[in-house]
């Protein structure tokens, strides 16, 4: 006999999935008499209905909410408010990370690999604006960039390219994922997350939200970065635009990632000696910095360099250029190059050379990869 349903897990379970009620009982018609008891669904019914809600079964015969909040520190805010529990396709995708992280460290550290110097290297300093510029300039030493490295990127997607690139070959795991694992039904949400560090001296990692427009991406990826200098763990949602120096510690990540990318002493000289209109000189920041209008705005404003009234006409134009953006961040394009992406260099290459020295299965390779024996071996063969 089984046993008896939890009615309130159920709606709960279908409030968090963000199905609507009306699709919950198209694909489960008997869904209202499952609540008030007249009906109980089959086992295959109930396996179902868990997967399309991502819960375990178990957890809907539980006497009270199971917790599913967030599993590492929260740095996200909606209007300056704490954001509500995770949605299924963050709380999965965090899930997948930390499974790696923790496969990638127990490797590293039998591997007799050193710890990552950058991890941590300002733990002890003060959030303070001459720390960020401090930081932006030691990340670009770290990472071997000169003030102008962007200059010499023919677009943003080169750019992305480098800075990952860079960031990888400090040992730090760089992914950049716009759905769950591989399936496009379960697309990540911009407006939850824009990414996440998971800080660890052997195996740090930086996630990125791939739905994002490809500047927004650089944006978070030196915002994560700096998560990372501070050895902070946690999940990120803050705009790329809202950039400051007081002491709370997103927009001083934030202000880091706007000296790195438009660093002040080659803005300011830039700025005044283009000649123009407002957006002619933003038109030239985007192509030179490979950062948002927003971005190019938020600094010539906190930098003196415009008024508030010009500020608010640079913004209507940064909200056309963000739908347009989105409009072109579509997926598609090659799947293994795709996947490289997804799953970063530095864990690739530690799955490929522990397979060939028989430190890992290729069973336990392919759940790891979330890949099967044919994909995974042409992966590897082309691509990785």
């Amino acid at each position: 006999m089984m046993e008896k349903l939890n009615p309130e897990v159920l709606e709960w379970a279908c409030q968090r999935s963000g199905i609507s009620r009306e699709q919950i009982e198209k694909s489960f018609p008997k869904y209202s008499q499952w609540l008030d008891g007249t009906k109980n669904p089959t086992v295959r019914q109930l396996r179902m209905f868990a997967e399309k809600m991502h819960v375990s079964v178990i957890d809907l015969f539980r006497g009270s909410i199971p917790n599913y909040e967030l599993q590492i520190a929260d740095f996200r805010t909606v209007k300056n408010r704490p954001t509500e529990e995770p949605s299924p396709e963050l709380f999965d995708t965090i899930e997948t990370m930390l499974s790696r992280q923790q496969w990638m460290r127990e490797y590293f550290v039998r591997e007799g690999y050193d710890e990552v110097p950058f991890i941590g290297l300002y733990e002890n300093k003060p959030i303070e604006s001459k720390t960020a510029v401090s930081l932006a300039k030691d990340m670009h030493q770290q990472l071997g960039l000169d003030n102008d490295w962007a200059k010499s990127c023919m677009n943003v997607n080169e750019a992305l390219r480098l800075l990952k690139n860079r960031i990888e070959s400090m040992r730090i795991s760089v992914s950049i994922n716009g759905v769950v694992g591989d399936n496009t039904h379960r697309k990540l949400d911009v407006e939850e997350f824009r990414g996440f560090a998971l800080s660890d001296r052997f195996a740090p990692i930086i996630f990125i939200n791939g739905q994002d427009a490809k500047s927004a991406q650089i944006f978070t990826l030196i915002h994560e970065l700096c998560h990372l200098a501070f050895a902070k763990t946690g999940v990120s949602n803050i705009s790329d635009g809202e950039v400051s120096t007081d002491k709370d510690f997103e927009p001083f990540c934030n202000a880091v990632a706007a000296e790195f990318l438009v660093p002040k002493e080659d803005f300011v000289p830039s700025w005044n000696t283009t000649e123009g209109t407002l957006s002619h000189k933003v038109t030239k920041g985007i192509r030179t910095y490979k950062v948002s209008s927003f971005v190019i705005a938020k600094r010539a404003k906190d930098l003196n360099l415009i008024n508030n009234a010009e500020f608010s006409e640079l913004w209507r134009f940064y909200e056309n250029e963000l739908q347009h953006a989105q409009t072109q961040n579509t997926a598609g394009g090659d799947y293994f190059l795709t996947k490289q992406y997804k799953l970063g260099t530095v864990f690739s290459e530690a799955v490929f050379t522990a397979v060939q020295t028989d430190s890992l299965t290729y069973r336990d390779a392919y759940d790891l990869t979330d890949m099967k024996a044919p994909t995974f071996k042409k992966y590897f063969r082309e691509v990785a």
